[in-house]
């Protein structure tokens, strides 16, 4: 009994790792460097992170830390994202100098479309970092629900949205954004 209750502690740790997300963890092409593990409030700094990219590459969250950018965390099941993706991609690509970006997290762990088939069904074009089947940049970044947004300047989150909201709220928030 307690050489099972060993196993199963060991089998454990090594699958979702030691908790310390203090530290860069890596999952195999997935990266993310002082993740703090909560949900990232307004003041917070996004931490560096690196991902497969939807489609081939490698995103690189550094390309983008400057100026204003929207980050969208999202699970292709998740029918609030798939209601908000395509409205907030509307609001933020008539605010040329805003950015959106996105991470996909969850794949497969419920019913539902793929990130690409999703992407591909609403003409989405914007860049897609993939999280790995550990959940690493979600559990790093301290996602609860989808979609979770953030609202960030010069790598600094200035508001921080999860589920649904009103695009006159997202557009207000683009508004402060670039204040």
């Amino acid at each position: 009994m307690a050489i099972s209750a060993a196993i199963a502690a060991v089998l454990v740790f090594a699958f979702t790792g030691s908790g310390d997300t203090g530290q860069a963890s890596s999952a195999g092409d997935v990266t993310i460097d002082n993740a703090t593990g909560r949900t990232l409030g307004p003041g917070d700094v996004v931490p560096s992170f690196t991902a497969p990219a939807l489609g081939g590459g490698i995103f690189t969250w550094s390309d983008y830390r400057t100026g204003p950018v929207v980050l969208a965390v999202w699970a292709p099941w998740c029918p609030h994202c798939q209601k908000e993706l395509p409205v907030l991609s509307e609001v933020v690509d008539a605010t040329a100098s805003v950015r959106l970006v996105s991470m996909v997290t969850a794949v497969g762990q419920a019913p539902g479309p793929s990130p690409q088939a999703f992407m591909q069904s609403h003409g989405l074009t914007f860049p897609v970092a993939v999280d790995d089947d550990r959940g690493t940049l979600g559990t790093g970044l301290g996602i609860e629900s989808f979609p979770t947004v953030y609202w960030v300047k010069d790598g600094v989150v200035v508001r921080a949205t999860t589920g649904e909201i009103p695009e006159a709220e997202m557009q207000a928030i683009l508004d402060e954004l670039l204040s």
